[in-house]
């Protein structure tokens, strides 16, 4: 699938965003027939996360009008799958650390593709546990994110992928209702 021209100065955009604020030079691969940064360049700029008993990268930061955010993280190899355009590749992790007050980890939302679905799960930080499952409460949540493959947060995974660049931004709402779907689209990147 080709970009639009408004798609390639975005990522143009994005990636001298990133090379200003790492002053890295990103030299772009061929993936798929589009042009990402490489592997190890895109998460140079990226925290890594092995709090888990896995790699992890977080790639966004979604604050809340109450003052709680949401950190979000993926396994590495999901990441370095993904191509423009495309649902997140099977086996995908993602964790959503949840932060009620500053730098303290709440529970840990997460979700692992599963034959083309998504299972979920939660924890405590302080326990990790990785098993999931089909949850009927999860699945009536994420359905409200059909158009980007059951994930909230799919745009901001896209700018992680093309530009090494984790979002942080604000949602329009409190608590755990997820936010208004332009919010995770405008949010992507900043």
């Amino acid at each position: 699938m080709r970009r639009s021209m408004i798609g390639l100065i975005g990522t143009a955009l994005a990636v001298t965003v990133g090379i200003a604020a790492t002053g890295m030079l990103l030299a772009p691969v061929e993936r798929s027939g589009e042009s990402l940064i490489s592997d190890a360049e895109a998460r140079a700029g990226l925290e890594q996360v092995s709090d888990y008993g896995i790699n992890l990268i977080a790639y966004a930061t979604v604050r809340r009008t109450d003052g709680t955010y949401r950190r979000m993280l993926i396994t590495p190899e999901s990441l370095d799958e993904m191509t423009d355009g495309a649902d997140l590749p099977e086996g995908t992790r993602i964790l959503m650390e949840t932060y009620y007050n500053p730098g303290q980890v709440g529970t840990v939302f997460h979700k692992q593709k599963v034959g083309g679905g998504w299972n979920y799960g939660s924890f405590s930080a302080a326990r990790p546990d990785l098993a999931t499952s089909p949850r009927a409460s999860c699945l009536a949540c994420h359905a409200r994110a059909s158009d980007t493959d059951f994930t909230f947060t799919l745009p901001s995974v896209m700018t992680a992928a093309e530009s090494g660049i984790a979002s942080d931004f604000t949602c329009d709402r409190g608590g755990r209702a997820p936010c208004g779907p332009h919010v995770y689209r405008n949010g992507a990147g900043r």
